[in-house]
Parts: structure tokens; C-alpha cells; sequence
């Protein structure tokens, strides 16, 4: 299931790849002016070098201090002003650009996710008709090979299975994300043979002359916690259709496992885990996370550095700057959540995404944030079982 400290993990990886974006979008920007400043060589005029240099110099000033004000902002250059608005505005576009893009990735992670519930259990499906499939190309060469030809369908007919293929809610989850493995028929046949095939208690339950609901159960969920989430192959293709599968991998686990663990009995019906407790509020949330952070930059910034007396801003790491103002955000937009509750969980996160020192500096700044912008108003918690401001 989909948790906050996943969706902060996930925030935080979106809001760190904007700031990626950002420094090449201002590198970008520098470009156009190199271009716009240099030297036409196919043009027959005569080219004063020395003065394109000059206005070069004076173009690259003007942007670096239109584009960090921090480096102290200057009044634009008459000579190069047109040119710098340009720079300054494809930089601009860019940025705006990457932001949608990467809210919209946010607001998609639902169905990513679910899609990778839905492909693992459907596989179950796949490797069922595999067993059938491989069954009937071995009886046809049953004159040459005799007794080995008899391959048994223990797996077809599993009555797990069956309800998985008799689940209309299931079956149109499936068609409603797209879940088709049907480009990847090779790689199906090739997972059964030699994985699932090569395994010794799949062969034992194979080889059975007879099955019963436990049996068939049991062994859906060896293939599923003992294969499918274990095995190399197996992890190796969900990284490749899903860039985000070293965090979502948990998540889709524990959601198919669940759904397993509802029709452990006989007599049950297939309940289909939910992905989150309540996907509208979470949704909502990552997503203001993640856009009160991009657009509060500056002033998140401003408070950082009131609490970085004796640090350069410029030398802590991205990934604990980034962190910090999401924190910081969160703590301030997001009153019912106790600011105890957000420290905890970025220094959580600083633990396996950043520095190994980042746990006590990212615990030190927000402590002590956290204390003044109480005492200023800033923050201020209520809601049921909250102390205002705790």
C-alpha cells in the first residue's frame, strides 16, 4: 500500500530532478547567449571580434546577476538587454516546462503502481497458460518420446488461478491499464522453462497427480514471494518497464500478496488490495507538496540560510537542501500533520538518500526552525489529536 513516506520519497526524487532541470535549463540559457555573441562565419561583413567579446562579457554579467540575485542584481544592459530577456525567458519556459511535467508524474503514480500490481498477478495467469501450452506441445510428440511426454496441468487448472480468470472486477482492471503480455510471449516461455520449471518445489507440485485448494493456493504464493519478487530476471524487467520499481517494489508486493491472502479459503471471493487508504488525499497532497516547494523556493531558501549562519548554502548538498525545504513546507502548509511527525520522517529519508552525516545536520536545521517559526506564527498545528503547534 501506498504510504505518506513513500509519496514524500517520491516528491522528494521529482522535486530533486527538478532542481537538475533547472541547473541545465540555466545552462541553456548561457548557450543562446554564446551563440548570439559569437562570430558569424558565413557572413561576408566585416566582424568587430573584440567588441562581440566585450558584450559577451557584459551579456553573461548581466544574466548570471538577473538569474541569481543572491550574486548581487544589476539594472539591465542597454546594449545586450533584448538578448539577456531572451535568455532569461527560454530559461523561464524551460523551467515552467519541467515543472508540469514532472506534477503530472506525481499525479500518475497511482496508476503506475497499479499497473505493476495488475502485470504480477496477471502473470500468474501467463505462467498458467504455459503449463497448458507447454502440456500440449509435448503430447504431440508423443509417439517419439513415450512416457515424457506427459507434462501435467497441474497448473492450468489451478483453482486459484481460476478465480483470478473468473474475476470480472480483476479482468477489467486489466483491460483498463493495458496489462497485455502478450509482446513478450518469448520471454514468458523462457521464465517458465527456465525458472519456473527449474525450481523444485514447482516441479513437485507439477508432478502431482492431484491437487487440492491448499495446494494450489500455497504454490501461487511461493511463485509470487519465492519468484517473482526474488528472482534477478524477474526484478530486472519490472526495472526496465518501471524506472521507479526500487521504491514501488514493496508497495506491489505487499498489494498482491494481500489480494492472495483473500481468497486463501476455499469459499472466498477475490478482494482486490487497495493501493492507499483514501488515493484522493493522498494525491492531493503529494502533489501540493511538491508545488508549494517549487514555488516557495526562494523564501524556503531565505529561511535555510537564517539557520546556516556558519555554513555556505552553496556547499550543503542538493540532496539535503532539497529535503530541508520539503520539510519545511510540509511543516508549514500541512496543519494536521505534527511537526515531530515530519522531522522524523525527512530525517528517515536523509538516511538512505543523502549524506552519511545528514541525519543530525537535516535534525539539527529543523529543530531549530521548527522552534522559531512556532514562535512566530508560521506554523501552527490543529486538528483531532493535535496540541496547536506541537
Amino acid at each position: 500500500m501506498i504510504n505518506r513516506r513513500s509519496l514524500r520519497i517520491k516528491a522528494f526524487k521529482n522535486l530533486y530532478s527538478y532542481e537538475s532541470c533547472k541547473g541545465a535549463n540555466y545552462l541553456l540559457g548561457k548557450d543562446m547567449l554564446e551563440r548570439k555573441f559569437s562570430p558569424d562565419l558565413n557572413s561576408m561583413e566585416i566582424m568587430d571580434k573584440e567588441e562581440l567579446k566585450r558584450k559577451k562579457a557584459i551579456a553573461f554579467e548581466c544574466y548570471t546577476s538577473q538569474m541569481d540575485p543572491e550574486k548581487g542584481a544589476k539594472s539591465m544592459n542597454e546594449e545586450v538587454g533584448e538578448e539577456v530577456k531572451e535568455a532569461m525567458q527560454l530559461v523561464d519556459n524551460q523551467n515552467e516546462s519541467d515543472f508540469r511535467r514532472l506534477s503530472k508524474d506525481l499525479a500518475g503514480e497511482a496508476a503506475k503502481v497499479s499497473k505493476d500490481y495488475l502485470m504480477v498477478l496477471s502473470l500468474l495467469e501467463e505462467f498458467a497458460f504455459q503449463n497448458k501450452k507447454l502440456s500440449d506441445e509435448k503430447k504431440s510428440h508423443t509417439q517419439t518420446l513415450g512416457a515424457k511426454a506427459q507434462t501435467k496441468t497441474n497448473l492450468y487448472s489451478n483453482q486459484v488461478c481460476a478465480k483470478l480468470k473468473g474475476d470480472d472486477a480483476f479482468q477489467k482492471l486489466i483491460q483498463a491499464h493495458k496489462v497485455n503480455w502478450s509482446q513478450h510471449a518469448d520471454q514468458l516461455r523462457d521464465w517458465y522453462k527456465g525458472v519456473l520449471n527449474k525450481d523444485e518445489m514447482f516441479r513437485a507440485y507439477i508432478k502431482k497427480e492431484s491437487t487440492d485448494y491448499e495446494g494450489d493456493w500455497a504454490i501461487l504464493d511461493y511463485i509470487c514471494r519465492g519468484i517473482i519478487f526474488k528472482n534477478d530476471l524477474f526484478i530486472s524487467f519490472f526495472e526496465d518497464i518501471d524506472l521507479d520499481w526500487s521504491e514501488n517494489q514493496s508497495i506491489v508486493r505487499s498489494l498482491v500478496l494481500k489480494t492472495l491472502k483473500s481468497v486463501k479459503e476455499e469459499s472466498d471471493k477475490l478482494q482486490m488490495a487497495d493501493i492507499s487508504y483514501n488515493w484522493e488525499d493522498d494525491a492531493a497532497y503529494v502533489k501540493e507538496l511538491f508545488k508549494k516547494t517549487v514555488k516557495e523556493d526562494d523564501y524556503l531558501e531565505g529561511l535555510l540560510k537564517g539557520k546556516l549562519q556558519n555554513w555556505d548554502i552553496e556547499r550543503v548538498a542538493l540532496t539535503d537542501k532539497v529535503l530541508l525545504k520539503m520539510a519545511v513546507s510540509e511543516m508549514i502548509h500541512f496543519p494536521s500533520i505534527p511537526t515531530k511527525v515530519t522531522i522524523n520522517e525527512f530525517i528517515e529519508i536523509s538516511k538512505t538518500f543523502s549524506t552519511p552525516k545528514s541525519k543530525k545536520f537535516v535534525n539539527g536545521i529543523l529543530d531549530g526552525l521548527a522552534i522559531d517559526l512556532v514562535k512566530s506564527g508560521i506554523i501552527q498545528k490543529s486538528g483531532r489529536g493535535l496540541i496547536d503547534n506541537k
